[in-house]
C-alpha cells in the first residue's frame, strides 16, 4: 500500500524534530557547567582562560574532521558512535578529580563538536533542505537544552548528587542518545549501507579545499559568531560589573535561548516574505546592537533586554548561513560544509577569548571587548554577503543518509 505523501512528510518531520531532541538534551548536561566543575574540582581560576582556549581550538580542529567521517561513513552511524565515546567522557566530569576533570573538559570539546554539525546534516538531509520545516525541528534542540539545564541545576542543587550531577546526567542521556540511533540504524551501523554518495577525498584535503572555496563567507561569518559569541561568555561578568545578583546573571545567561524559540519559529515566514541573505544581514546587526547595549548598559535590567536582542539575532544569522553552505555542498560533502559553519562558530569563540584577555587587562571591564565584538558581527554580515555561496547544481543530489 501506498504511502500518503502527507503523512510521510509530517513523519519525517517528527523523527528529525526527535533527533534535535536528543541533542539538545546531551549538550544540556556537561558543557553549561564545564567551568564551574572544573573550579569545584579545585582548579585556580587564573587556569581557566588558557584551558578554555585549548578546549575552543580542540573543537576548532576536530569538528571539520567529524563532518569529512560522517560524509565518508554514514552520518548517523558516526554520531552514534560519538554518543558512546561520550559517555564515559561525560561520567568523567563526576570525579570531581581535577586533573580527570581537566582532561575531560577538552576531551569533551574534542566529542560533543560532532553533535551540532551531524545533527543539523542529519537533518537538513531527510528534509531536503527545506529551510522552513528545518526551522521549526531547531526549536527541539533549543527547548531541550534549556530543560535539561534547569533539570541538572536543580538536581546539583536539591541532591546528594551535588555536582557530580552534569556528568552523570551526560553519561546516561548519552547512553539512551547512542541506543535511539542504533536503534534507527539496525543493521546499517554495521554495514554503513544508506550513504547515496561517498567523500572520496582525503580528511586533510577535504577540509582545506573547503575552507578555501569558502575562505570570504567564512571570514565573515567568523566576524559575525564573534558578535554572538562575546555576549555569551561576557555576559555574567558585564551584569556583576553594574551590581547584578545571581539570580539577575542567571536570568541574563538564560534569556538569549528563552527568545531563540520565536526566533526561529519566525524564520519560515521571514525567509519566504525576505529571503535567506536578507534575514542574515538583519541578524548581523541585531546581533551589534545587542552587543553594544550590553556593553553600554548602566544596569542588569537593560542588560537582560540586550540578551533577548541576542537570542533573536543568533537565530537569524545560523539557520541562512548553515543553509547557505550546505546547498552550496557538492554530493558527499554536506556533514563537511555543517562542521565548516560549526567550526566557525568555534573560531569565533577562540577569535574572542583571545583578544578578551589584552582588552580586559588594559580596561579593567569586559565591556570593550562586547563593544569591540558588536562592531565586527554587522561588518561580518556585510562581507558573508558578499561572499554568499552559490547554491549546488542539482539540489536532488543531497546524500540520503538513511531511510525515513
Amino acid at each position: 500500500m501506498q504511502r500518503d505523501p502527507d503523512a510521510t512528510a509530517d513523519l519525517v518531520t517528527l523523527r528529525a524534530f526527535a533527533v534535535m531532541l536528543l541533542r539538545g538534551s546531551v549538550n544540556g548536561t556537561v558543557s553549561p557547567y564545564g567551568t564551574v566543575l572544573l573550579i569545584e574540582a579545585g582548579l585556580t581560576p587564573v587556569l581557566l582562560g588558557p584551558l578554555a582556549a585549548v578546549a575552543a581550538i580542540m573543537t576548532l580542529l576536530t569538528a571539520p574532521a567529524w563532518g569529512r567521517l560522517g560524509d565518508r561513513h554514514g552520518g548517523r552511524r558516526v554520531l552514534a558512535i560519538v554518543f558512546l565515546v561520550a559517555m564515559p567522557i561525560a561520567a568523567a566530569h563526576a570525579t570531581g578529580i581535577v586533573a580527570i576533570v581537566a582532561v575531560a573538559y577538552v576531551a569533551w570539546a574534542s566529542v560533543s563538536s560532532a553533535f551540532i554539525p551531524l545533527t543539523d546534516s542529519i537533518v537538513l538531509t531527510r528534509l531536503r533542505g527545506d529551510r522552513a520545516r528545518f526551522a521549526r525541528v531547531r526549536v527541539g534542540a533549543s527547548g531541550m537544552y534549556m530543560l535539561v539545564v534547569v533539570s541538572v541545576g536543580v538536581l546539583v542543587s536539591a541532591t546528594a548528587l551535588g555536582w557530580a550531577a552534569p556528568g552523570l546526567a551526560g553519561a546516561a542521556l548519552c547512553l539512551v542518545a547512542a541506543g535511539a540511533v542504533m536503534a534507527r540504524l539496525r543493521g546499517e551501523f554495521l554495514t554503513g549501507t544508506g550513504v547515496a554518495f561517498r567523500s572520496e577525498t582525503g580528511l586533510v584535503e577535504g577540509i582545506v579545499a573547503g575552507v578555501r572555496r569558502n575562505r570570504w563567507f567564512l571570514v565573515g561569518l567568523a566576524m559575525v559568531f564573534c558578535g554572538s559569541n562575546a555576549p555569551a561568555i561576557f555576559t555574567g561578568p558585564r551584569v556583576a560589573e553594574v551590581g547584578g545578583t545571581g539570580w539577575e546573571i542567571g536570568l541574563a545567561i538564560a534569556a538569549g535561548t528563552l527568545v531563540e524559540l520565536p526566533a526561529f519559529l519566525s524564520l519560515p515566514w521571514l525567509l519566504r516574505a525576505y529571503g535567506g541573505q536578507r534575514v542574515f544581514l538583519a541578524g548581523g546587526l541585531l546581533l551589534g546592537v545587542a552587543g553594544l547595549a550590553t556593553a553600554l548598559a548602566p544596569t542588569p535590567g537593560l542588560l537582560i533586554a540586550a540578551r533577548l536582542l541576542f537570542g533573536a539575532g543568533y537565530a537569524w544569522v545560523v539557520l541562512p548561513s548553515l543553509a547557505a553552505i550546505s546547498a552550496a555542498a557538492a554530493p558527499g560533502e554536506h556533514a563537511a560544509s555543517a562542521a565548516l559553519h560549526f567550526a566557525t562558530q568555534a573560531g569565533g569563540s577562540l577569535l574572542v577569548a583571545l583578544a578578551g584577555l589584552p582588552l580586559v587587562a588594559a580596561t579593567g571591564s569586559v565591556a570593550a571587548v562586547l563593544a569591540a565584538a558588536a562592531v565586527a558581527a554587522p561588518i561580518g554580515a556585510v562581507v558573508g554577503l558578499r561572499a554568499w555561496p552559490r547554491p549546488a547544481a542539482s539540489p536532488t543530489e543531497a546524500p540520503v543518509d538513511a531511510p525515513a
